[in-house]
């Protein structure tokens, strides 16, 4: 940290002064309050950005056209608030910092009345060493997303920045890190290769990060019932639980990257069955390294996670999950310990 009194004191009277040679990472706590950054999915979680589900969930317009909003069964608002609530409580409950992102009501963008996926607080915004990188949604019904999550991010203190523009599609989802220096992100029907690229190149650059790793999923064409359907996202099917475990859904990952996983990095991979996977077994959220949280119902994955010395935290996510997506989906991080 700059010790400011020390810097004017040092002042020579009568010169103008000279510029600061601080770096910006050097000076974000003194300028912005604040180390924001979350380069990590293991790292002691310290700060969360998240949204209950409020009047945008449109039940009504759901139920007329479920499969426009890529879902297969509509959820019960009640039961998804009381599940969000139990989520956040646990997290409070680890001294984790919450902020929610309260956008207007009812919260919507410029295409459709409603938003089903608006508690995905990990799509809109991902934050970096320095601060975040606003996302551009590629659904009609998330479009307007990320001008909420900027607006918060502002209104806490978490700089930005950069915005994916132009022809590009980015969400933040598709982003998997490995440690701070090594991250995966998914190519997929929500993630294309223009956003990619403006985004790997601030990951190089502001991030110093040293490998971006592309990960192409497969995507849909109308056929949205399991087993078909693809996945948004990275995260719906690799999860990283410590440095060297993770979780991972094979048959919807290319082989070279397994191997790339076990061979290059040295990552044991916990298989995760159908079963489990049509639960989002993947889609956890790190507390700490080996302490997570994952979708109630997935025992048998538990079970491999706990022979491997892993705390598991069973939550019930159920009506999240008939939206797509889990805990990791639901907590946009915007703190974690760099490790």
């Amino acid at each position: 940290m700059i010790n400011r009194k020390d810097f004017f004191a040092s002042r020579e009277r009568g010169k103008p002064a000279p510029p600061v040679t601080a770096s910006y990472n050097e000076e974000l706590e003194l300028m912005w309050g604040k180390k924001w950054g979350a380069q990590s999915e293991v790292g002691k979680l310290r700060s969360v950005l998240v949204h209950r589900f409020g009047d945008e969930y449109g039940k009504a317009a759901l139920s007329e056209d479920p499969v426009w909003y890529a879902i297969t069964q509509v959820p019960d608002l009640e039961k998804a608030r009381e599940q969000f609530d139990n989520l956040i409580s646990i997290l409070g409950k680890e001294g984790i910092q919450i902020y929610y992102l309260d956008p207007p009501s009812p919260a919507h963008g410029p295409y459709s009345p409603v938003n089903p996926r608006i508690w995905g607080t990990r799509d809109p915004g991902v934050v970096i060493e320095g601060g975040a990188i606003i996302s551009r949604m590629s659904n009609p019904w998330r479009k307007g997303d990320e001008v909420f999550w900027a607006k918060k991010a502002m209104e806490i203190g978490c700089p930005i920045i950069y915005t994916v523009n132009g022809s590009g599609t980015f969400e933040g989802g598709n982003v998997v890190w490995l440690d701070s220096e090594h991250v995966c992100i998914g190519r997929s029907i929500r993630t294309n290769t223009e956003g990619l690229r403006q985004v790997s190149q601030i990951m190089m650059g502001v991030g110093q990060v040293k490998e971006v790793r592309i990960v192409d999923l497969p995507g849909y064409l109308e056929n949205i019932e399991w087993p078909a359907g693809g996945f948004p996202h990275l995260d719906c099917v690799f999860g990283m639980v410590d440095l060297d475990l993770a979780l991972v859904y094979p048959p919807a990952l290319p082989y070279e990257f397994l191997r790339y996983l076990e061979c290059d990095k040295k990552i044991k991979l916990i298989e995760v069955s159908p079963e489990d996977q049509r639960r989002v077994a993947c889609n956890i959220i790190a507390l700490e390294p080996r302490r997570i949280i994952i979708n109630s119902g997935c025992e048998e994955v538990a079970k491999k996670l706990e022979k491997n010395k892993v705390d598991v935290i069973q939550v019930g996510v159920g009506e999240f999950n008939k939206t797509g997506g889990g805990p990791h989906c639901a907590v946009g991080p915007l703190i974690r310990d760099k490790i």
